[in-house]
């Protein structure tokens, strides 16, 4: 008769440890992750749970940032456009202002400064995406329009901001009518209609008055572009502050869930060597007879 005794039994015990430190090795290998549920290392586990939430709010102020980016570029692009009219327009008024201008000078004038004003429309109702960006939170309305035969601002005066990072927003949409009219009686595209007048009639005070609306608008253009300049400044150092603390972030959450390969090879084989002990040793402790262990 054969029996077996409690080394045997003991033996099991460590064959089934060997073979679960061997399956955890080639897992290991097989997946490249030391961690992937909360038994495997709690702690790391949790680390690993808030490194990519913190990750995905991140990529969400990337993705802001970035549409916002396209959208000042847009509106820096516009303000530009507006500068460079608004100096035309007073190069144009200049041209004709005094008593030597003839009929046909002043009405070229005219024809140029009507020119620059329905281009100056176009610029204020400039769409990005389908959004008009210069009518405030009034995003699906035109934000000037001639109602009764005047220029009118159809917008609000509430700029629209975005956040892009951690306590960092910048406007997307701003106040047309500080822009175009700011402490002003009336707008620029009205005080154009008015010079357009002047200059027909060649009224000098009125072109005067003209030129110095002009001038006006022109510094409100200049300082609205200047900020805008800021914010874009502010979005690109935002954007690489992001890249950077997105690397940190993933270099840490792959250090608490990644496996060290050249570790786990060396686990595997370890775990494989004493595995294949561990039945060699239970294999010859059920060979053993009762007359083994009366010798």
């Amino acid at each position: 008769m054969r029996v077996t005794f409690r080394t045997a039994y003991g033996g099991i015990d460590y064959v089934n440890t060997a073979a679960d430190q061997l399956a955890k090795a080639r897992q290991q290998l097989a997946s490249g992750k030391r961690v992937e549920k909360p038994s495997d290392d709690p702690a790391a586990m949790q680390r690993a749970i808030e490194g990519r939430a913190d990750m995905r709010t991140i990529e969400t102020y990337t993705r802001t940032s970035d549409s916002a980016l396209a959208k000042i570029t847009t509106l820096d692009t516009v303000l530009s456009g507006v500068i460079d009219k608004l100096q035309q327009a007073t190069v144009s008024a200049a041209s004709v202002r005094g008593s030597i201008a003839t009929q046909q000078q002043r009405e070229a004038a005219a024809l140029a400064l009507e020119g620059i004003r329905d281009s100056l429309v176009a610029d204020l109702n400039t769409q990005f995406r389908g959004s008009y960006v210069f009518g405030g939170s009034e995003s699906g309305t035109p934000p000037y329009a001639q109602v009764a035969g005047v220029w009118t601002y159809q917008g609000d005066n509430a700029p629209v901001s975005v956040d892009i990072g951690a306590g960092r927003s910048v406007e997307i949409a701003l106040d047309g009518q500080a822009l175009a009219q700011g402490s002003d009686a009336d707008n620029v595209l009205n005080d154009l209609e008015t010079l357009i007048v002047a200059v027909r009639a060649g009224d000098n005070a009125g072109i005067d008055t003209g030129m110095t609306a002009l001038e006006r608008a022109f510094a409100r253009a200049t300082s609205t572009q200047s900020k805008i300049g800021v914010d874009e400044a502010g979005i690109t150092d935002t954007q690489s502050q992001l890249t950077s603390t997105r690397l940190s972030l993933l270099a840490r959450v792959a250090k608490d869930e990644d496996a060290d390969l050249a570790g786990a090879i060396t686990e595997m084989t370890r775990a494989d060597a004493a595995y294949r002990a561990a039945l060699a040793a239970v294999g010859n402790a059920s060979n053993n007879s009762l007359l083994d262990y009366l010798r």
